[in-house]
């Protein structure tokens, strides 16, 4: 339903960017102003319930028709630009180099680029004379938008690392707990089922709606014919039901499978559940407000951990050459 409810936030955000356009074209501000702040507000709705490619682009073409009607009301372009541009880049940031960030590195960096682009527009608000006080205020919606997710980010970021103070995850040398789960074919898959014959690559994600875990899946793919070299079976467990699995499966056409934890029960018992009554996606699975932490596990095949992801970079993607030298000490073991 919130997809859905989504979907007609982005489709009227939409009409509101082509609106904005046609007002511009006619020179009429105002009416530019108006439409475009209610098509970047749509926008980021649909862009936080969907995290499709298709908000992504309604989100960009929302702040370039804002730096353009900016351009048409007097603003000085090199003040301009830095600050509408810097939000949303800051925003971007953690997608574009999770693999160095990931969720938890560096909490400050969006703040503070977003409060650079604040002191960039107060400076404009100050001495650009030419700018009426109507396009000066005209900014603030993207500013008001833009804030409340890299608050968000900043918040989430704070919360979990105040989770992993207080303990996280099965550590190296543990049995790993067992389970049977559904998967995104709706077919029961078991950790019992690759003992004996395969090491597991266990990955803990969000949900489908963490763009973040979309990123971490599609470089996970990317290497996945490395992993099943070195005879490592990639395992995905994440709390959404097998229907939103098998359509994330098939958009990032993994060639692994995603196992449906709905009562994050095989969560808890990797010690990864956590509240998050921060974020708006953690009303989805239970009332208390619960859902994984991001973390992978690498299990032998006699069902011994015997490498976790860093607790201090939550969210990391686990590299072949980060296990080498541990499948190397099961190969000798067995030897």
């Amino acid at each position: 339903m919130k997809k859905r409810v989504a979907v007609v936030f982005g489709a009227v955000g939409y009409v509101a960017v082509v609106l904005a356009g046609l007002y511009l074209s006619k020179d009429r501000l105002f009416g530019t102003y108006a439409f475009s702040s209610i098509a970047v507000l749509c926008m980021y709705v649909y862009l936080i319930y969907t995290q499709s490619k298709v908000a992504v682009l309604g989100a960009v073409a929302t702040h370039i028709l804002a730096i353009v009607a900016l351009y048409y009301s007097g603003s000085i372009l090199y003040l301009s630009i830095p600050y509408m541009a810097l939000p949303f880049l800051a925003l971007m940031l953690r997608g574009i180099w999770l693999e160095q960030l990931a969720h938890t590195l560096k909490p400050w960096l969006e703040p503070i680029l977003f409060f650079i682009a604040i002191g960039i527009y107060i400076t404009e608000f100050v001495i650009n004379h030419q700018m009426g006080v109507d396009s000066k205020l005209y900014p603030l919606a993207y500013f008001v938008a833009n804030g409340f997710m890299i608050g968000d980010v900043f918040l989430d970021a704070i919360k979990i690392k105040k989770r992993v103070k207080q303990g996280y995850g099965m550590a190296a040398g543990e049995i790993a707990p067992t389970f049977t789960l559904l998967d995104e074919k709706n077919e029961n898959v078991s950790l019992t089922d690759f003992k004996g014959k395969h090491n597991v690559l266990l990955i803990f994600v969000r949900g489908e709606w963490c763009p973040m875990c979309h990123i971490m899946l599609r470089t996970y793919m990317k290497e996945s014919a490395q992993f099943q070299e070195k005879n490592v079976h990639l395992l995905v467990i994440g709390p959404d039901p097998t229907g939103v699995n098998k359509k994330m499966a098939e958009e990032l056409k993994l060639d692994f499978h995603i196992l449906s934890d709905p009562d994050l029960s095989v969560t808890h018992s990797y010690r990864l559940k956590i509240k998050a009554e921060h974020l708006l996606h953690a009303t989805n699975y239970n009332d208390e407000k619960e859902i994984p932490l991001p973390a992978s596990f690498l299990i032998d095949k006699n069902g011994v951990i015997r490498y976790c992801s860093n607790p201090d970079k939550i969210g990391e993607v686990v590299k072949l050459t980060d296990i080498f030298p541990v499948l190397q000490t099961i190969d000798k073991a067995k030897v």
